[in-house]
């Protein structure tokens, strides 16, 4: 494909993939928001039921180093609209086939393909239609979007299915992620293949990102952040509903769902805020105190669950806000460390690790509920709280280790 003699502003490029990425993650939240449904429906266990979120970043994992890193070589546009085709997959498939544990599983990893063909890809039509200073500019504001995606997600799943069955949610959200299509097709400019010298490195040879030090510090934060990232998101509405019955307030559903997308709203611009911090103040430290104060508020989250149900709210927020706080500072660093002509095969390790971790959060979790005294009990939500912050910990630990080499 040529390219196109229209180009967008960088303002009005982020504003096009802003919007493509809500519509892209519609169908993200939909199984955590729907999961008590499922787990009494389908008689799943903990563990079951953390499968079906996991299968999802396993996905995204299995994907991303051929799709992404195929972003050095092709126009990363035409890798976001194959993305866009396996979420209504994925979305469609769900909602007309899916009938237990295993059918959930083969759409729920197809919706994770789906993802890894969007987001990465995404800021990889950034990277290359933009010079390095707006890249910098809009790069963390492009980073938050995947909150508002992830909270626009929560906050349709939980309307849409006070008015319909979960099948017609999954549908609709198969409608949002063809609009989404339509939009990207038509609004941003194709580029040229960028076709490789002989000489150059093959997109799919990862061996070089793996001597980049610096980047790898800021992986492996990645990795332990993105673990209690979807850790969080997977269980955050059961354990509401959970702590909701213990001190006696009514609330329902879809209300819990719209504090759940308050949450990851929240996170948007707590995303943006840290991502700022960092290009003043010194990044693997800022990074450091984020992540230390979100082990702390996410430990103390799990022995909460039975007070006034207005306290659990405010400590969930302000766990969220840490959480995030420090996601679009990883992935700037990353971006920030990766070599010229690198940056493709670097993201593309970036995501696996990663959502190798957002894989690993949920089934914990699970099994740590199943293992322990269940999800109905504030035990169980202890240790299963203190095995989300742990990603936080690990992050920590391996970031300020490889910052030192």
């Amino acid at each position: 494909m040529s390219d196109s003699h229209q180009k967008l502003s960088p303002i009005a490029l982020l504003a096009v993939l802003s919007v493509a990425q809500l519509l892209a993650m519609s169908s993200f939240a939909n199984f955590a928001v729907l999961l008590n449904e499922f787990t009494v429906e389908w008689s799943l266990s903990s563990t079951q039921a953390g499968w079906i979120g996991g299968i999802y970043f396993a996905g995204y994992v299995a994907a991303v180093p051929f799709l992404v890193g195929l972003t050095d070589v092709l126009d990363a546009r035409r890798i976001y609209l194959f993305g866009l085709f396996c979420g209504i997959l994925g979305s469609v498939g769900f909602a007309l086939f899916a009938d237990g544990f295993f059918s959930a599983m083969i759409f729920r990893f197809l919706a994770g393909v789906s993802l890894a063909g969007t987001y990465m890809p995404g800021l990889q039509i950034l990277n290359d239609r933009l010079n390095e200073v707006d890249r910098q500019k809009v790069l963390p504001w492009y980073l938050s979007a995947f909150s508002i995606g992830t909270a626009g997600s929560y906050f349709f799943t939980g309307v849409a299915s006070a008015m319909m069955p979960w099948s017609s949610v999954f549908l609709l959200a198969g409608v949002c992620q063809l609009g989404c299509v339509v939009l990207v097709y038509f609004a941003i400019p194709g580029k040229r293949p960028k076709w490789l010298n002989p000489s150059d490195r093959h997109p799919l040879d990862f061996r070089p990102v793996l001597r980049n030090k610096t980047a790898l510090a800021y992986i492996w934060g990645y990795t332990g952040h993105s673990y209690e990232l979807f850790a969080y998101r997977a269980w955050i509405v059961a354990f509401l509903i959970f702590a909701a019955s213990a001190s006696g307030a009514t609330m329902s559903r879809e209300a819990v769902a719209g504090f759940a997308a308050l949450f990851s709203l929240l996170g948007a611009p707590a995303s943006v805020m840290g991502a700022h911090l960092c290009l003043k103040q010194d990044r693997g430290k800022t990074i450091s105190v984020v992540m230390m104060l979100s082990v702390i508020v996410g430990t103390i989250l799990g022995f909460i669950g039975a007070l006034p149900f207005v306290v659990v709210l405010a400590v969930a927020g302000l766990y969220s806000v840490f959480i995030m706080s420090d996601s679009a500072a990883l992935t700037s660093g990353v971006v920030a460390a990766a070599r010229e002509g690198e940056r493709g095969a670097t993201l593309a390790t970036h995501s696996v690790m990663g959502f190798s971790g957002g894989f690993l959060g949920p089934l914990v979790v699970g099994l740590v509920l199943d293992l322990g005294a269940g999800p109905h009990s504030i035990e169980g939500w202890t240790f299963a709280f203190a095995a989300t912050a742990a990603g936080s910990l690990f992050a920590l630990i391996g970031l300020r280790y490889l910052l030192r080499r």
